[in-house]
């Protein structure tokens, strides 16, 4: 009974000291590797929250990041005057992301769709309480009951969608055509799920738009089909430029 005791004992020893080697490892790859300075335990995909946590605060003891507030971390660089030192604004940006959207002309620059780049970025937060600093961020609030975090990219889609492709640079046809592309070589299925999930949290119009989206992309029902579902099969939408997508009466656009 002992021996059996001192193995199991022996064994869970092993595995703690793997387990908390596995999550610095992680931590590492991803400093190096990402080329993000600022991080959070929910950036170290492939290890236990708890493990992630544990990880930066030792690599902080170790010097190699250091604690800018609670849960974030920061990699810096040397430069010619010293260890790098990350902005308010990026600071405040990185505690807000998951919460916020990109919307206006930065939804369109981050979907290829105009090259204005605005000198403050516009975004929406999906947060009762974002940080007073943000910088140069332009942050408008939006009340909602089930927020559903998503990346920057998919964000910036809805945020178009809500927008009618109002600032879009590129015509419609064009606008379409690079938002297909979009939706069929740079988004996974399970990306393409999380959109639409979030997607039935939005108003109908948004809904349709995307539906219609989906479906003239040529993706499988099963991801487009909940959105048809939604809509009251009665009701009418202003499509603004999404106008011109092939299928948008089937979706009942205006």
């Amino acid at each position: 009974m002992n021996q059996e005791w001192h193995n199991r004992a022996i064994s869970k020893l092993k595995t703690k000291e793997h387990s908390k080697r596995s999550a610095t490892e992680i931590a590492l790859r991803r400093v190096k590797s990402s080329g993000k300075s600022l991080l959070r335990a929910e950036d170290l995909k492939g290890t236990t929250p708890a493990a992630a946590s544990k990880a930066l605060a030792r690599l902080a003891k170790q010097g190699v990041l250091t604690r800018v507030g609670k849960g974030l971390y920061f990699a810096p660089k040397d430069t010619l005057i010293g260890k790098s030192k990350p902005s308010e604004t990026s600071i405040a940006l990185k505690r807000l992301e998951g919460k916020t959207r990109p919307t206006g002309a930065s939804a369109a620059n981050i979907l290829g769709l105009s090259t204005q780049m605005p000198a403050r970025p516009q975004l929406i937060a999906y947060t009762s309480n974002p940080p007073k600093n943000a910088g140069a961020a332009r942050i408008k609030l939006r009340r909602t009951s089930s927020p559903h975090p998503l990346p920057a990219l998919e964000g910036a889609l809805l945020e178009f969608i809500r927008a009618r492709g109002a600032t879009a640079e590129t015509s419609s046809s064009e606008s379409i055509r690079r938002l297909r592309e979009l939706l069929t070589s740079q988004l996974t299925t399970s990306r393409l799920r999380s959109l639409r999930e979030a997607a039935l949290a939005e108003p109908p119009r948004v809904r349709a738009v995307l539906g219609a989206l989906l479906a003239y992309a040529d993706l499988p029902e099963s991801l487009w089909e909940p959105l048809k579902t939604s809509l009251n099969p009665l009701t009418r939408f202003e499509f603004g430029l999404f106008a011109e997508l092939p299928n948008a009466r089937e979706w009942q656009a205006k």
